[in-house]
């Protein structure tokens, strides 16, 4: 039966514009939740933690004093100061804190009477969870770790919001996510307990999961042709706007409770405006939802101005469809995409594109703190731009090239080959001009990710048959987000150096690139007049696989 929907939905008009916009929105306090860790965590500054003193000395307690008498020196910065080890502590500090006598370079490079420190005294004027739950020093990685249960939770939230579709309707299925999501996002700035912070990280990343699911199922339904493959791409721009506008939020407050709460609590807008996105129609009729389908439908072709598409018999075709669509059969397992033949190369290529280009965005995006605490709000916000401008180019490419795979694939590795130039950067270039050189050859490669994201989500599912379209997409998905947890242990790698972690985003990004360059597949809009010739071969091929 042909599908009489789409001359009343239309492509887009007015009805898809004011759902696309509304659920375009969800993205933003998703994306907070994602890089909030930027400002949630950032690096302490010498000084600002040192090992506890005992209580012996509380009563006539000199910071600065305990410092240069408990820790270690490393050596003697340019200043003439020092740079102390604060991860250490002598096991004969006290003595040393009560001899007037004793100087800091006379245990200079002597490791033999230290041991590391148990506990730490924070002196930092903004509250975040390295005060919180002393994540220095050896529990440094733990920072890391409790953005891998966010994105665990990311994980999960996909994998939760296909199964839950099956029988609540993706305007139903974002709803729910929109309310739980500021339930858990309110708890989660209010534990004190690492573990328990870690538990709603991921909860809170289920909760956003199932907002942007949902949402793009609706978008999937309701839109066609050239404004179907604009509205999937520009979905991921509003997580870049997301980006860009938290370092606003953040300025606001000065501890990361406050900051939980500041990016949970606008979700209330989104409730508010949740009455104004329809739900799918197709899912409706599915499911055997006929007379909630037609209430959207009329809505669609009353703004759009197609009321006159709406045939006579509209009740009857209306059943007659939801009928056809209840006894049509599911579509392919995700697993059976590997039966189809003649793809194979195209499919290992396709799935280790999402593994990488999933895993260095998100490295790429925490990167920016090894660039200094002083930048790291513009810093944020360039990311955020760059993220834009990487999505745009994409959308040019989806739409104008033959070989989209291709220059995106050259892209990335030009992009990876930039951020080596970070190494010749002369050490006599310092203070902002260096970070500006930092940002420069980490911004390129930062593009070209966003770029190669903007074609994976929106042309993967070209690569397969119609039947098998939605199991690659959810293949490719879960892959990737399971390679996804690696990315916070990327960055974290700036322990090492500062430019190990860009060196590593930049290997990525070109073995990437070589994959995305690997792939082929048709234009995504022909012009008009190759449309109709490959339409008409296409057509004589059909009709004689037909006689056959």
């Amino acid at each position: 039966m042909a599908d009489f929907l789409s001359p009343i939905i239309k492509d887009f008009g007015t009805w898809q514009l004011r759902a696309v916009m509304l659920i375009h929105l969800v993205k933003i306090p998703s994306s907070w939740f994602m890089a909030c860790i930027i400002f949630t965590a950032p690096a302490p500054r010498p000084g600002e933690y040192y090992c506890k003193p005992p209580i012996s000395i509380s009563d006539d307690f000199n910071r600065t004093k305990w410092i240069m008498a408990s820790h270690p020196v490393k050596g003697i910065i340019s200043d003439g100061g020092f740079a102390f080890d604060y991860c250490n502590v002598f096991n004969n500090s006290l003595q040393h804190y009560h001899d007037p006598s004793y100087k800091p370079w006379q245990e200079l490079g002597n490791r033999s009477m230290i041991h590391p420190c148990e506990s730490f005294e924070h002196h930092a004027w903004y509250t975040s969870i390295v005060t919180q739950f002393d994540l220095v020093c050896s529990r440094y990685l733990l920072i890391a770790t409790t953005q891998s249960f966010h994105l665990f939770g990311v994980l999960l939230g996909g994998i939760i919001t296909t199964q839950l579709m099956k029988t609540v309707s993706p305007r139903n299925a974002m709803l729910l996510g929109m309310y739980t999501q500021i339930l858990c996002g309110c708890i989660t700035g209010y534990i004190y307990a690492y573990e328990m912070h870690a538990l709603f990280r991921c909860l809170s990343a289920i909760c956003c999961g199932f907002m942007y699911t949902a949402g793009s199922v609706i978008l999937n339904d309701i839109t066609g042709g050239k404004f179907k493959t604009v509205t999937i791409c520009m979905f991921e721009q509003f997580w870049s706007i997301g980006v860009m506008l938290l370092p606003g939020v953040a300025s606001f407050w000065g501890s990361w409770s406050q900051l939980y709460l500041a990016i949970s609590l606008p979700t209330f807008l989104l409730i508010i405006l949740h009455r104004w996105i329809p739900d799918s129609p197709r899912w409706l009729l599915k499911h055997g939802r006929i007379r909630e389908a037609k209430v959207y439908l009329m809505d669609a072709a009353k703004c759009n101005g197609t009321e006159d598409s709406v045939p006579s018999d509209f009740d009857q075709q209306l059943k007659a469809f939801s009928e056809l669509a209840v006894e049509k059969p599911d579509p392919d397992p995700w697993w059976s995409i590997w039966s189809e033949k003649g793809i194979t190369k195209n499919l290992v290529c396709v799935h280790t594109a999402w593994a990488v280009f999933y895993t260095v965005y998100y490295a790429a995006l925490v990167n920016i703190t090894a660039f200094g605490r002083d930048h790291i709000q513009i810093n944020t916000v360039v990311a955020g731009a760059s993220e834009m401008l990487g999505c745009f180019v994409g959308l040019f490419l989806i739409m104008f090239t033959k070989e989209k795979w291709l220059w995106t694939g050259l892209f990335n590795v030009v992009g990876g080959l930039v951020a080596f130039t970070a190494w010749w950067i002369p050490p006599d270039v310092t203070g902002t001009n260096r970070v500006a050189l930092l940002m420069l050859t980490a911004m390129v490669s930062k593009a070209s990710i966003s770029c190669c994201l903007a074609v994976l989500f929106t042309c993967t599912a070209e690569l397969i048959g119609a039947s098998k379209k939605i199991g690659l997409v959810y293949s490719c998905t879960i892959w990737g987000r399971f390679w996804f947890l690696l990315a916070p242990f990327v960055a974290a790698m700036v322990k090492l150096g500062q430019l190990i972690p860009l060196t590593a985003i930049g290997v990525l990004v070109i073995f990437g690139g070589l994959f995305m360059a690997c792939i082929r597949s048709p234009m995504t809009h022909p012009p008009e007049h190759r449309r109709s010739t490959s339409a008409n071969s296409t057509s004589g091929k059909a009709a004689g696989v037909n006689d056959l």
